[in-house]
């Protein structure tokens, strides 16, 4: 399914006047409002059979860039921000080496990170295994291992749309049935509006998204 197939779906569905008449053709709104409902729809059908489907995924190869890099023991790289399911899965479902053989171990702080580094154990699991910290606050992936330059990042992004070599024409949008289905049901009933409230900004912080609230007609 196109992403203009889902925001059809999404505009046949508003039967309550949800969206006003300058919102409801603007392609920037709409696919802002399709991005944000779909991160809640993901996170409830999580809750319901406790997995990720696969067509939400998709695959990034971020490219090392000397500009960015801080320290020489780790290795930045800039990496679309995710849509958190939960305190233990934030989105990021596999990072590692191209081929997609070898993942890297997550780190969740940068505390933990230090003291792994100090622990005479997990200071050998460091020098064995490629470790990784992901910052979604500011998009940043730091791989604990300067020689690493090239790496493959899977996972459910805020902003599909926006992820490097997707068409919006052509390629289709990461999304399952049952997820649409739900995103039809919030905009049929109106319960959209609640969900456009609070998470628009924690899964996506594209300059559209900022003009989401105030083109919602709130009644």
């Amino acid at each position: 399914m196109k992403t203009k197939d889902c925001i059809e779906l999404i505009q046949l569905a508003d039967e309550g006047g949800v969206f006003t008449d300058e919102s409801r053709y603007d392609i920037g709104t709409m696919i802002a409002v399709l991005n944000a409902a779909r991160g809640f729809a993901i996170t409830e059908l999580h809750k319901q059979n406790n997995r990720i489907h696969p067509s939400f995924l998709q695959r990034v190869y971020p490219q090392y860039k000397k500009e960015l890099q801080q320290d020489d023991c780790y290795t930045l790289f800039e990496v679309p921000k995710t849509v958190g399911i939960n305190n233990q899965i934030d989105g990021l479902m596999y990072v590692g080496t191209i081929d997609g053989k070898n993942s890297f171990w997550k780190i969740r702080t940068r505390m933990q990170a230090n003291s792994r580094r100090n622990h005479r154990i997990h200071k050998i699991a460091m020098a064995k295994h490629v470790h990784f910290l992901y910052d979604n606050t500011r998009g940043y992936l730091e791989v604990y291992d300067d020689k690493v330059k090239y790496i493959l990042v899977e996972g459910i992004f805020g902003d599909p749309t926006s992820i490097p070599g997707f068409n919006l024409e052509e390629d289709d949008y990461p999304i399952t049935m049952d997820a649409m289905k739900r995103i039809e049901d919030m905009v049929r009933t109106g319960t959209i509006r609640d969900v456009l409230r609070v998470p628009i900004n924690k899964i996506s912080n594209s300059a559209e998204d900022a003009n989401v609230q105030r083109d919602i007609n709130v009644k």
